[in-house]
């Protein structure tokens, strides 16, 4: 019978937690000597922690392979490394295996984020290749992360991280702090910018709109862990792993520039999705490939139960994740340029280290709704409103917003009453497993009259099978309150 190191004495735990370290280390062949023993010194500190942690820390219970239970109920990071070291020795998995977790019927209606002709969707890549990159990442895990000791002191308390440095994306901010104003939030906010791309006036200008407001410059040499920049061929989704990481705040909130808040979100701290997991992790609108080399460098088998992650907003603790958070950075920075294939970026860096390390995450029970237009038929789905843990909307989140013409966006505001008119939800969407016919399409604008034979071509999401219903039964007056807030300054600059 499994014993819980968390219903004995003190004194007992700990000697049974040093036991199963010693045990770790020499138990065989597969284990990293060297590595294993490392682990006591590095965690003196945290024993008392852990066996102070009682019930709630269930997740000292191990399984045969060593790993943790419910390694998500860890209360600090550092009492993850011996789940680590078991991690690492897992055996490799095979594309085969990996993607015979899922069985899709129609799999371009799920993952169309690539194309089926992209070269790793249409041939697998070969198991060598797949357990090189397992063989990095279990080399980063087990000798170059940071220690948290070290770095712990340097993040405190809770608040809101935004990437954000040029004018386009200062005056997206404005919009949120105004939006956050009319809610009453008095969340701290740190925005953080690449060397001098923000000004001492911009920062002076924007510091003055809010009480308790920080910046960080992700190049300086000061910050936890360096990051790279490449403004001229790449979008620096790279930087986002960084900033949370890099941030003074212990529990960031981590938050697009075109991402405005409907509730506080503050709240989102005192549900008991993000106190027992520590995450609170977003979906977007599509699935990941069965062949996605991911899954088998990972050893993760293909979820049928998920949607790829969504990224214009995350709430992690990084007293309990600080290691994860590296990873993904690990991902993101160090090795973008392989893992961007077939990734997108930041977004799903964050769910594969957690997936890599064996932890849980949190995320709402309700799937994504897409928010947009209806003109002459036509549906376009700019926007989606992700939700709170109490199912009601949290965000709006504006991604393709910015591919929308200044045209159309003028159209819509003068002959439709705005760009938030309607939304599409389907009625699976608390039902994971349940596919929904999504895709994304473009919109010409030929429902316009009089339309400029230059104008850009749009991005919309489209819910084929949803039929689309009035925002205000969602969220009362939004479009009332995005005029208020200066949403339209694209087409009023």
């Amino acid at each position: 019978m499994a014993i819980s190191i968390g219903e004995r004495p003190a004194r007992l735990a700990a000697i049974l937690f040093i036991g199963a370290l010693l045990y770790l280390a020499f138990l065989g062949r597969h284990l990293d000597l060297s590595i294993a023993l490392n682990f006591p010194d590095r965690m003196k500190a945290t024993i008392e922690q852990m066996t102070g942690a009682s019930k709630a820390n269930s997740s000292s219970i191990t399984t045969q392979s060593g790993l943790a239970k419910d390694a998500h109920k860890f209360p600090t990071a550092d009492l993850f490394l011996p789940h680590f070291a078991a991690v690492t020795q897992l055996q490799g998995m095979t594309m085969m295996k990996a993607k015979s977790g899922c069985s899709w019927p129609a799999m371009n209606e799920v993952n169309f984020q690539y194309s089926k002709e992209t070269e790793w969707a249409l041939k697998d890549r070969n198991d060598t290749e797949l357990a090189f990159r397992r063989d990095e990442w279990h080399d980063y895990i087990n000798h170059q992360l940071l220690p948290y000791a070290q770095y712990q002191d340097r993040f405190q308390g809770r608040g809101i991280v935004i990437c954000a440095g040029n004018q386009k994306s200062l005056t997206r901010v404005r919009v949120i702090l105004r939006a956050l104003k009319k809610l009453g939030s008095q969340m701290a906010i740190e925005l953080h910018y690449w060397g001098d791309e923000m000004s001492k006036e911009s920062q002076d200008e924007i510091s003055s709109l809010w009480p308790k407001m920080f910046f960080n410059d992700l190049s300086a040499s000061t910050n936890i862990l360096q990051s790279s920049h490449d403004n001229f061929f790449h979008i620096n989704y790279q930087l986002k792993t960084a900033a949370v990481i890099n941030s003074r705040f212990a529990e960031p909130l981590l938050l697009d520039s075109d991402n405005i808040p409907v509730v506080d979100p503050e709240s989102l701290y005192e549900t008991a999705v993000y106190k027992e997991y520590g995450t609170l992790f977003w979906p977007d609108i599509a699935r990941t490939r069965p062949n996605n080399p991911m899954w088998a460098i990972t050893n993760t088998e293909c979820r049928m139960d998920e949607y790829e992650q969504e990224s214009g907003q995350l709430l992690v603790d990084k007293r309990r994740f600080f290691y994860h958070l590296q990873l993904a950075a690990w991902f993101n920075n160090n090795h973008g340029d392989y893992y961007n294939d077939f990734l997108l970026g930041d977004k799903d860096m964050f769910r594969f280290a957690w997936h890599a390390l064996k932890t849980k995450y949190g995320f709402p029970a309700k799937w994504l709704t897409s928010v947009g237009t209806l003109s002459n038929g036509f549906y376009c789905g700019h926007t989606f409103a992700q939700h709170h843990p109490d199912g009601n909307v949290a965000f709006l989140h504006g991604g393709l917003v910015k591919t929308l013409s200044k045209e159309v966006i003028t159209w819509q505001r003068e002959s439709h009453g705005g760009i938030f008119q309607v939304y599409k939800r389907s009625e699976s969407d608390e039902q994971p497993l349940v596919n929904v016919n999504v895709t994304i399409v473009w919109d010409p604008a030929s429902y316009m009259p009089n339309r400029p034979d230059n104008i850009a071509v749009a991005l919309c999401t489209e819910f084929s099978e949803v039929v689309p219903r009035p925002l205000d039964e969602l969220v009362p007056g939004f479009q009332k309150t995005f005029e208020d807030l200066g949403g339209y300054w694209m087409i009023e600059s």
